[in-house]
């Protein structure tokens, strides 16, 4: 299938999408915490997560919190740490036991940490599990982000045309465990190889994002191989730690995932401090969000085979008419 053209006055629409304050497009990317996980990732029940998408399309699930709730997570692949909203420290009975620096996309802060003695979402259960506080500002229509500290080691399911999300043990000990094509970056974000156009990239899945943040190399890789490829200047991309970068809207060619490619898509291409909390600010390197991940009929993240896989809608390619990317 060919690409469809834009027109300017379709680019310059996508711009105040992405510009607005607030979580609008708040990259939820929280890396500066790695928590041991509390339970048995081999363990053999399927566990359904009550979730599907917020207002921007990102998944997202039921939790009670010390028996108190359901409050609203989102189900963020791109946040290695479970994160608290401020104003329900105190309803959920959380005691602060120190702070740590929290890196965001945007920028990083120092954040509170509190202890949860039980979280529960559908059959999951977790006990003493550690929680960031971030400001309400951060988290003004969600009451928390669960982190893929809580999937740790399990294969995380996205049924998105069920609106179901599941958690079920990996497949890295059946007999006919898949072929890994998925690294575990920093300990717990997921990463894969793909490319943009022509271009060799290094994707990053991230389900808390709305959109998509390229780094400076891609964006440089971009203006030599693509150098027609229409841009919108000075993108304002507000993250949850309070910070603010300014970016550029770029429409992308062909992005190829090896599962399945992205016609008609776009990012704000960035020099986001997340890039190089992660090691990814010398290679072409994208944050793949929810604009993207959510044309899929569905996709899997297996943390224990580190695998990756997705299965597209009954058209074959995953479009975007819109031009959101």
């Amino acid at each position: 299938m060919s690409l469809l053209s834009p027109t300017r006055r379709m680019l310059l629409a996508a711009a105040p999408a992405l510009a607005v304050a607030g979580n609008a497009y708040a990259q939820q990317a929280v890396t500066g915490l790695l928590l041991k996980p509390d339970d048995d990732p081999s363990a053999d029940a399927e566990m359904p997560l009550d979730a599907w998408t917020d207002t921007f399309g990102r998944p997202t699930a039921k939790v009670r919190l010390n028996g108190k709730g359901p409050f609203r997570f989102l189900v963020d692949t791109g946040s290695t740490t479970t994160v608290l909203a401020a104003r329900l420290s105190e309803v959920v009975g959380a005691p602060m036991i120190g702070t740590a620096i929290v890196n965001g996309t945007t920028g990083t802060a120092e954040m509170p940490i509190a202890t949860m003695a039980t979280l529960e979402t559908g059959v999951v259960t977790k006990t003493n599990v550690r929680v960031a506080i971030i400001s309400d500002r951060g988290l003004a229509r969600e009451d928390g982000i669960l982190g893929a500290d809580v999937f740790a080691g399990r294969r995380l399911n996205f049924d998105i045309q069920n609106k179901t999300v599941t958690v079920d043990s990996s497949k890295r000990q059946s007999r006919f465990a898949p072929v890994s094509n998925l690294r575990v970056r920093n300990g717990l974000l997921a990463e894969i190889d793909g490319r943009i156009g022509t271009i060799p990239v290094k994707l990053m899945l991230d389900t808390g994002a709305q959109h998509c943040i390229g780094n400076m190399p891609l964006q440089r890789a971009l203006e030599r191989a693509y150098p027609r490829q229409r841009r919108v200047d000075s993108v304002k991309v507000v993250g949850v730690t309070g910070h603010t970068i300014i970016g550029n809207f770029f429409e992308l060619p062909k992005v190829d995932f090896r599962k399945f490619a992205v016609k008609d898509a776009g990012a704000v291409m960035a020099d986001a401090p997340i890039f190089q909390v992660w090691n990814l600010d010398r290679d072409p390197a994208l944050i793949v969000g929810v604009n993207l991940l959510a044309r899929l009929a569905g996709f899997s993240i297996d943390y224990g085979a580190r695998t990756f896989d997705a299965q597209l809608m009954a058209m074959g390619i995953a479009r975007n008419t819109l031009m959101l990317g």
